[in-house]
């Protein structure tokens, strides 16, 4: 399976629950929101309701009938009903456990799991037939999937075997960078990092298990495993010593910073 690039930026969005999110959002881009929750009709029937697997709309806000209309998901919804009725008996419950042909899970699943009851992950996409956008929101940072530039390693290359001196692919790689830096600045933050999704050094971190990090915790994360190859694009693009002296480690980037200031001037 090929790597592919990972954007993570910062935010300053209400997630203290899924209406108040939808709310935040259409407030500040313009879209249509549905929200809502994802749920499999065997947890609905331990609840005692007859459902299939299907997505429950709570809610739904339309700013503009011409605007796109994205489907918000809050991933532990379901997690958080059952455990309001049923609290650590529902860890219990082999009925809970889908996967595991009836079988209770071992311990280090289950507090897997029950990290969804402290840590927000909601997932907001719009589909068409020509059109897939899909973002994450956890608590303090956000992955952005919506613009596509490349695989991770052509990404790589871009900086380390001289693209960027080629006027149309810089072009092509700022016009990815503007899209980006325009969502996260109207969702409150100020930079994202570029990972790999299929990083070895930062297990799992860039593909989803970013979601029990606060910002600080993310950026510390990154700074102590990838620091020393963490290319900073803004820097790299605007200095030829720190182009030189990055080109000069012969290594591809395990990490990128971008905080648009060049793109700001």
């Amino acid at each position: 399976m090929g790597h592919d690039i990972s954007p993570i930026g910062n935010h300053n969005l209400n997630t203290k629950n899924i209406e108040l999110l939808a709310k935040d959002i259409v407030s500040r881009i313009d879209i249509n929101i549905e929200y809502g929750y994802f749920g499999r009709k065997e947890h609905f029937k331990i609840l005692g309701e007859d459902r299939g697997d299907e997505f429950i709309e709570i809610g739904k806000i339309t700013k503009d009938k011409a605007f796109k209309t994205y489907t918000l998901n809050d991933e532990n919804y379901m997690l958080n009903q059952l455990y309001d009725k049923f609290g650590e008996a529902i860890f219990i419950n082999s009925n809970y456990w889908l996967m595991n042909e009836g079988e209770l899970p071992n311990k280090e699943v289950i507090i897997e799991e029950k990290k969804g009851l402290k840590y927000d992950n909601y997932s907001m996409d719009y589909e068409s037939e020509n059109e897939y956008d899909f973002l994450t929101i956890n608590n303090e940072h956000y992955s952005n999937n919506i613009p596509y530039y490349s695989r991770w390693w052509s990404f790589c290359r871009f900086f380390i075997e001289d693209y960027y001196k080629d006027k149309e692919y810089l072009t092509s790689l700022n016009n990815f960078r503007k899209e980006l830096m325009q969502l996260t600045f109207k969702l409150g933050g100020n930079k994202m990092y570029y990972l790999d999704d299929q990083s070895n050094i930062l297990k799992g971190v860039g593909s989803g298990s970013e979601y029990e990090l606060s910002w600080n915790e993310l950026t510390s994360l990154l700074e102590t495993k990838t620091s020393h190859l963490m290319l900073d694009i803004p820097k790299f693009l605007k200095n030829e010593e720190y182009q030189e002296y990055f080109l000069a480690l012969n290594e591809y980037p395990l990490s990128f910073i971008d905080d648009y200031s060049d793109l700001l001037k």
